[in-house]
């Protein structure tokens, strides 16, 4: 028989208590939106992030964000031009309600 573990959940925080960085004047998305992304990694990086990310109490997702931070932080970003930011988007069409 399986032990009985009580778990004490903590509430999830609220959007106006995480603090951001203000998104770029070029960014056309509401603020506080967030983008799934899904993209390949080397092997060897992935593992050095889970390594990293497990001593120092960080998630995956807090380290690709503050490593895109640092990476931008001194680059000069120009916008796509519109005919290219407004094309349709790639990707799986959402289900219908019917399905």
């Amino acid at each position: 028989m399986a032990k009985e573990r009580k778990f004490d959940f903590a509430p999830l925080p609220l959007v106006t208590d995480v603090e951001e960085e203000p998104i770029s004047k070029t960014s056309e998305a509401p603020e506080g939106a967030p983008t799934k992304v899904t993209f390949d990694c080397d092997y060897i990086l992935m593992e050095n992030m889970k390594d990293y990310g497990y001593w120092e109490g960080l998630t995956q997702k807090d380290i690709i964000l503050e490593s895109l931070k640092l990476y931008f932080q001194d680059k000069e970003i120009r916008p796509r031009p519109d005919k290219i930011r407004n094309r349709t988007k790639v990707g799986r069409k959402p289900k219908s309600a019917n399905d």
